[in-house]
């Protein structure tokens, strides 16, 4: 097995991203469970969310960069919660799904449907409402900070205003807890998530994560350390480590759930392309679709934690994307972001 401990650069494979040195590019195959090492070939208990029962300061939300975020715990997340931006979760939760093969979960919930179903930061509610259609006969109940999802829901789901970076008092136990794309979230997703969502599973629950690594990686060196791009990924993960929302903690999730208690632990990773360069028709339509979602993204990334971070105005934040968005739809470089699903089950109690 390779030595994942070195860096790409140390092991002489022509993967060198140097520069983003924090992360450990494990892999180099088009798909985890490909057996031949095949890059992808590049193609030349809070308020129910209605509008009744919201108080007036949660639905009061602030506005900053011409921009509007939650008003919940304001400023605990740093990017907006506007219609522009739940139009890009929609094609974010799109790509990612279609990355995915088009599945909900992994976890093996259709030999043992669950009764009660937790999504937690939940945004605009999108996977919730499709396994509420997928198990009638569950509860699925979804928090978020910001009340942004639908008003006409399947009977069964229900949506909460809640920052589940607090403890969680639920009355019911779950049978699956799920997390998806959180990242800038969490300041230790181990502790507050991934331990929480052990504590309040019933014994053989399920816990799942389906969250995005926070830098781009790249198999033939055409993804330079030191270009626009590259060198945005960078600040944006200094910049979130500086506002304590760590997004290095997704590349582990198989060892954090392993370290909380969870038993038949498994990963898989797939692929994102940045823009339609693979030549897959299918990876080349994702990839499309993500460098939409990362062009209507840049803004709401980078404004507010570089402008909290770095002292830096709106004005030069938008100066600095053109080159970033440059990069982002060229097709001579081949970057991808991976997609880490974990899922585990919380064990039965010893007999004795």
């Amino acid at each position: 097995m390779e030595d994942e401990s070195k860096s790409p650069a140390e092991k002489g494979d022509g993967r060198d991203v140097s520069g983003l040195e924090n992360y450990q590019f494990t892999f180099g195959c088009s798909a985890p469970s490909s057996s031949t090492c095949s890059f992808i070939e590049p193609d030349a208990s809070f308020p129910r969310l209605d509008s009744s029962s919201l108080t007036e300061s949660i639905l009061d939300f602030p506005r900053q960069f011409g921009r509007t975020y939650h008003a919940y715990k304001e400023g605990s997340y740093a990017f907006p919660n506007d219609e522009p931006e739940q139009e890009r979760l929609a094609i974010q939760d799109y790509v990612f799904t279609k990355a995915m093969g088009d599945r909900l979960y992994f976890a093996p919930l259709d030999d043992h449907p669950p009764k009660q179903i937790l999504d937690i930061a939940t945004g605009t509610g999108d996977w919730a409402i499709s396994m509420g259609d997928r198990f009638p006969n569950a509860r699925v109940t979804a928090t978020d900070l910001s009340p942004i999802q639908p008003d006409v829901v399947p009977e069964n789901v229900e949506f909460y205003v809640e920052d589940s970076s607090e403890p969680w008092n639920y009355s019911d136990a779950f049978d699956y807890i799920h997390t998806k794309t959180t990242g800038g979230c969490w300041e230790s997703y181990e502790t507050q998530i991934a331990q929480q969502a052990f504590d309040t599973l019933s014994p053989g629950g399920w816990f799942e994560s389906q969250e995005c690594a926070s830098v781009p990686y790249c198999d033939d060196g055409t993804l330079k350390p030191d270009s626009a791009l590259g060198s945005w990924f960078q600040e944006f993960l200094n910049a979130a480590e500086a506002a304590k929302r760590p997004l290095g903690e997704f590349c582990h999730l198989k060892s954090i759930y392993e370290r909380v208690g969870f038993v038949d632990v498994h990963e898989r990773i797939f692929k994102v392309p940045l823009n339609g360069w693979p030549k897959d028709q299918n990876l080349k339509e994702i990839g499309r679709l993500m460098e939409a979602n990362m062009q209507m993204g840049l803004s709401a990334f980078s404004l507010g934690l570089f402008n909290r971070i770095y002292g830096r105005t709106p004005e030069e934040i938008e100066v600095s994307l053109v080159e970033v968005r440059r990069d982002v739809s060229d097709p001579s470089i081949h970057a991808y972001l991976p997609i880490f699903v974990v899922w585990g089950r919380k064990p039965f109690p010893e007999k004795r």
